[in-house]
């Protein structure tokens, strides 16, 4: 047997590293998804069958659905937001040019890399002094701040790969600015936009650090509320908005995955 048919030990390992790498990282999540569907009264391995028990106490806790009602006001709201200043930031900072282009791009990124905890005390601050109300006012702000930059990164990054010959093009044939924005660059960049937005949507709805500086009676996310309820002890109430919560991230990553490759 030649050393060319002889089976090679690289992909059995690199096989074993992948299942080991996915293990890790949906074991926990589907632990969770299990013991959301328990009829005892502790998270655990169901027993005694399986029962939709927690999620009914889930639809009759208000104080969890109005979490919910606002994680998702406050995401889309900021996700929104996020996508036209950012898109209007990566067309100025590609196609213009101005004094410190570079440092004042790269302080357009600290909310990313700055912890959130002082982003929370800077934007309390900040609003402070403005005089902006806590609540959807400075939480829908705040969280587009936090989500700015993942629109501004990838729409700026579509934009400098951009075949500028093709607007040229456009208008060469008549076009004018706006029609050339509508049937050309329009089309061409929408797919980052759209893929920043929805990531703008899953940085605000998971949110907890600093948006505990921006809420107010009435206005908890739920990052928050689920915090409050874990301080109290472990239920599987949590589990089952857990369960929920991963859903809709599954719902927008696939709607994300859709929109951008139509």
């Amino acid at each position: 047997m030649s050393e060319r048919s002889l089976p090679s030990p690289r992909p059995v390992g690199l096989l074993a590293a992948v299942v080991a790498v996915f293990a890790f990282l949906l074991v926990p999540v589907i632990i969770v998804v299990i013991t959301s569907f328990t009829p005892q009264s502790f998270p655990g391995i169901p027993q005694e069958g399986l029962s939709l028990r927690w999620y009914g106490e889930l639809l009759a806790d208000e104080s969890l659905l109005n979490a919910l009602k606002v994680s998702l006001v406050v995401a889309t709201s900021s996700s929104i937001l996020s996508a036209i200043i950012g898109t209007i930031a990566a067309f100025g900072f590609v196609r213009g040019e101005f004094p410190y282009k570079e440092q004042i791009s790269t302080i357009m990124l600290l909310p990313m890399i700055i912890s959130p905890v002082i982003t929370g005390i800077a934007l309390v601050r900040y609003f402070g002094s403005l005089s902006l109300p806590s609540g959807y006012p400075a939480l829908i702000l705040g969280h587009t701040v936090l989500s700015l930059p993942y629109v501004f990164l990838l729409v700026r990054s579509e934009l400098v790969t951009y075949d500028k010959d093709l607007e040229r093009a456009s208008r060469v044939l008549g076009a004018g600015p706006m029609a050339t924005f509508r049937h050309v660059t329009g089309p061409i960049i929408s797919p980052a936009i759209i893929a920043g937005s929805f990531i703008a949507f899953v940085v605000s709805f998971g949110e907890f650090t600093a948006t505990q500086f921006l809420i107010s009676p009435g206005t908890s996310t739920v990052p928050v509320v689920i915090y409050t309820m874990l301080r109290t002890g472990l239920t599987p109430t949590i589990n089952a908005l857990s369960v929920v919560l991963i859903v809709v991230m599954l719902v927008v990553a696939l709607s994300s995955r859709r929109l951008s490759s139509a």
